[in-house]
């Protein structure tokens, strides 16, 4: 009787396992939601003012309405919800959600989310299985981030743009029993405005040489060559500061450390021997080849949407060993503006 007992109990345990799950597992029951068809996304603000980030950084972000939406699909452990493909006519930049804004210097990442129990935006296409809590809300919200993608920043119309991703979810009550709500935005667009930022920052002259002379060699040895000096004039479009920011110069080219730049051809035939360039600024720092060690240029004067910059230093020749020999000395750098 004791085993007989024990048989029943489990067959009637086995019984109430596959009945839940035959009635509840599969598919989500009906929740009385009633998402529009097709959920529009909502017009975005007219302006919307960047302000100081990084590269990469967000400059902007705020929330748009997609659609209404009450209550949420209920008993969804088996099945698959998420979001489809986008369908735009933005450029992606290759990360999830982030298009090319169409203005330089900004992107723009589009997620999706709801007004309760769903905070965290999902980034199209999306796929997942069951639910973490007991019902999941439709996607009403659209969260839109204006992302900083390069050093400069330039401002004015985005513009306009369309952009449509579905909302799936399998159900028990629907035929067949993925539904499908389409959500979609045509004519998109907003005004970028901000005062963080320069568009562009550039040296009128393409290239500046500095004419070194014809120093004997024992005037080289003796260390009683003459100085040159040499500026860069930097101009930087798009903004008008109370404040003027940093814009910062380091340079590029054959050196062992900074403030010593090797001859072109050092080693070769015809190259003078033992030689090379001193550089530092008006101050008689070193000048920096490396990017930590970037100085900052000094500001000249502002003009109709700029502002001036310079950089001024000086050059002679140096000894690099014992034996100093006649020839070629001549040198290359190259410089790299850092600025915003």
């Amino acid at each position: 009787m004791k085993t007989l007992r024990q048989v029943g109990l489990l067959a009637l345990t086995l019984g109430c396992i596959v009945g839940t799950s035959a009635y509840a597992a599969e598919y989500c029951d009906y929740p009385g939601i009633s998402p529009l068809n097709p959920s529009v996304i909502a017009s975005l603000p007219a302006i919307t003012t960047l302000k100081y980030a990084p590269i990469g950084g967000v400059m902007a972000s705020y929330e748009v309405d997609a659609g209404r939406s009450s209550g949420g699909w209920a008993w969804c452990d088996k099945s698959q919800w998420g979001l489809t493909e986008v369908v735009t006519s933005l450029t992606s930049r290759g990360s999830p959600g982030l298009y090319d804004s169409g203005v330089p210097g900004v992107g723009i990442r589009i997620g999706h989310l709801a007004s309760y129990g769903w905070y965290t935006p999902r980034y199209p296409p999306y796929t997942s299985t069951g639910l973490g809590a007991a019902n999941l809300p439709f996607p009403n919200r659209v969260k839109i981030e204006f992302v900083r993608t390069d050093i400069g920043v330039e401002k004015g119309d985005m513009p306009s743009f369309n952009y449509k991703t579905s909302f799936f979810i399998d159900t028990s009550y629907t035929t067949p029993r993925r539904a499908v709500y389409p959500i979609e935005g045509t004519g998109l667009k907003t005004k970028l405005e901000h005062n963080a930022f320069f568009s562009t920052c550039y040296t009128p002259k393409s290239s500046t040489e500095v004419n070194m002379g014809r120093p004997a060699a024992e005037q080289v040895k003796r260390g009683s060559v003459q100085e040159f000096p040499f500026a860069l004039d930097v101009v930087c479009n798009g903004l008008n500061p109370t404040v003027k920011p940093a814009v910062k110069v380091y340079f590029e080219g054959n050196s062992v450390r900074d403030g010593v730049l090797n001859l072109n051809g050092v080693g070769q035939p015809g190259v003078a021997k033992g030689v090379a360039i001193s550089l530092s600024n008006d101050k008689n720092v070193a000048l920096p080849f490396s990017k930590a060690k970037a100085v900052a240029l000094d500001w000249q004067s502002s003009g109709p949407g700029i502002e001036m910059y310079r950089f001024a230093g000086k050059a002679r020749y140096v000894t690099t060993g014992a034996e100093v020999a006649a020839g070629k000395a001549d040198a290359t750098l190259t410089y790299v503006l850092e600025y915003n």
